[in-house]
């Protein structure tokens, strides 16, 4: 059964969704605030937090740094009344994987943890991918070329993550937007195609000729196997 955390200082939501979840069949636990929020992921191990951003004692981005480091296969749902991108992006960056907007619909957020779960269960059963001299570790969040470890930033793990996942798929640009920002954050394709030409930097034996990760034109990108 998996188990689910939240964290939101509102008694009222985390009580909704508490039940919401309950309903569906996986086993829940709450905390009110940030530090307990820690404590308690440490201690439980959750499959997926729900983290509200505003909390007492620590807000939900300084939670999030603290576990990822220590819980890779975390899956992270921001829960936040706040809508401005910069919010969003900030949560991204610092490891979240998903972002709910208040006042949300309760199906859409069980919806959304269902699809965390089946994230997870792809990456456990296959969690390191091979193209090349390059390795990609999943669950551990890290990447080798030729035995050397590559310092990738979060976006461009998630990235080539999703690229080795769909190996030899095309994957478009506006899916890259919604599968790795999120699809209440607005990024143009110009950002993706920076972030790309700067993962292929990183992992290609010639940037500027790549074997890897291919261009597909007017539509986006697909990982090759040469």
């Amino acid at each position: 059964m998996a188990r689910i955390l939240i964290v939101d200082d509102e008694p009222s939501i985390a009580l909704a969704v508490r039940d919401e979840l309950l309903f569906e069949g996986f086993e829940v636990d709450s905390a009110p605030d940030g530090p307990s929020g820690v404590q308690k992921a440490r201690e439980w191990k959750p499959d997926v937090l729900l983290l509200d951003l505003m909390l007492p004692g620590m807000n939900g981005f300084e939670v999030c740094r603290r576990l990822r480091p220590e819980l890779p296969d975390l899956w992270i749902i921001m829960l936040t009344a706040r809508g401005q991108e910069v919010d969003r992006v900030t949560g991204f960056e610092v490891g979240a994987d998903d972002y709910v907007t208040k006042p949300f619909s309760l199906r859409e957020l069980v919806a959304r943890v269902k699809v965390g779960l089946r994230r997870q269960r792809g990456k456990a059963a296959q969690p390191v991918r091979s193209f090349g001299d390059v390795e990609v570790d999943l669950r551990a969040h890290r990447v080798t070329k030729a035995g050397a470890e590559v310092a990738l930033t979060p976006k461009e793990f998630d990235l080539l993550a999703l690229l080795v996942e769909r190996a030899g798929e095309v994957i478009t640009r506006d899916e890259f937007c919604d599968q790795v920002w999120g699809p209440e954050v607005y990024v143009t394709q110009r950002v993706i195609d920076t972030h790309i030409a700067a993962l292929r930097k990183k992992i290609e034996p010639d940037p500027d000729n790549p074997r890897y990760i291919l261009s597909v034109r007017g539509v986006g990108y697909r990982l090759g196997q040469n």
